[in-house]
């Protein structure tokens, strides 16, 4: 790439880099040129993890070594490295969310934020900067994010974010669909003519029917039909399910990740990988169901069923020795509960 000379065209300023788009050919390029001396240090560790990952959510990213001149405060030119990163083509999300005319635009907005959630789950990466102006679709509707010298080795910290995107999609849709009457994913929706009903996890209720546990859609239509023993509420495009065989965990299609054959299976959103016991073994498995090894240190979390709850713990522990309690929110506390060590 020949050297750039930075004269003109409009230039935005974040906290840590001056930024420019270019062409170079038939290819578009963030410019970013650090205004700090830390600024290039947080993108100098990601960038090596980025040439390994075999992804197409994450562009072309590098450092080019003294490529742009700028002038300091007496006029003299001096050499600068900048950051440059490959644009996706497409279209900004914000010119997407309002090409939005109906449910089904909705539907395909939606999972292209799903799909793009899942992508950095299975990267182990968090973007740590996912807004609508960071976001592009391209021509397959996928979405593809920019800016990524803000990213960090490790998923999980941008599921806010994440939901604030399906927020805003919802809210768009709702109000293009008002005069009809219909609320997508409308979380006051009221679901009839089943035994139970939980509240609405990304767009999907778990309810019971008389052949068991299932999953209906804001229009209270079953997307994945009533034949589980138990399921958990979907995070992050997954679900904890148990059948006659065991347990398991499957995809907003009702596909098996893990196949439903454990005892005991525990998802964990933030990393995207879910630990599965059989007997004393303990399995563990990526986002997309892959087999990563095996894991001897956790015990099995107890299931409702085990749990004990204690009432009277002073004289509990004087009849049957000390009580273990662990904090609420730990990964072994699903239910919020005392239990006998």
């Amino acid at each position: 790439m020949a050297r750039l000379h930075w004269r003109d065209g409009r230039i935005c300023r974040s906290t840590y880099f001056a930024e420019a788009e270019v062409e170079c050919g038939a290819e578009r390029y963030m410019i970013f040129m650090p205004l700090a001396s830390s600024s290039l240090k947080r993108v100098e560790r990601i960038i090596p993890l980025h040439r390994h990952l075999i992804t197409s959510y994450v562009p072309r990213m590098e450092i080019l070594r003294g490529e742009m001149c700028v002038a300091d405060s007496v006029g003299r030119e001096v050499e600068c490295d900048i950051l440059r990163e490959m644009i996706p083509a497409g279209e900004p999300f914000a010119d997407a969310l309002a090409a939005v005319a109906d449910e089904h635009d909705a539907e395909l907005l939606l999972k292209a934020v799903d799909e793009l959630q899942g992508a950095l789950l299975c990267a182990d990466l968090s973007h740590n900067a996912v807004r609508e102006e960071n976001i592009i679709i391209n021509e397959r509707g996928e979405a593809r994010l920019v800016r990524w010298y803000y990213a960090t080795d490790g998923a999980g910290n941008d599921r806010e974010a994440f939901d604030r995107l399906r927020d805003k999609i919802l809210a768009h849709c709702n109000v293009v669909l008002r005069d009809s009457g219909v609320a997508l994913y409308n979380v006051e929706t009221t679901f009839e003519n089943h035994l139970y009903v939980r509240p609405m996890h990304e767009g999907l209720a778990a309810v019971e029917e008389p052949t068991g546990w299932g999953f209906v859609d804001s229009a209270n239509r079953f997307v994945i039909e009533p034949a589980f023993r138990w399921v958990g509420d979907f995070s992050e495009g997954r679900a904890e399910v148990e059948t006659a065989e065991g347990m398991g965990v499957i995809n907003r299609d009702g596909d098996y990740i893990v196949p439903a054959v454990y005892d005991s299976v525990e998802y964990d959103s933030r990393s995207g990988k879910t630990r599965a016991w059989q007997g004393a073994e303990c399995f563990l498995f990526d986002y997309e169901g892959h087999a990563v090894g095996c894991d001897a240190v956790y015990p099995p979390p107890l299931r409702g069923r085990d749990v004990l709850i204690i009432k009277d713990i002073k004289r509990y522990e004087e009849n049957n020795g000390p009580v273990v309690c662990l904090p609420y929110g730990s990964m072994w506390t699903r239910y919020e509960r005392r239990y006998a060590g």
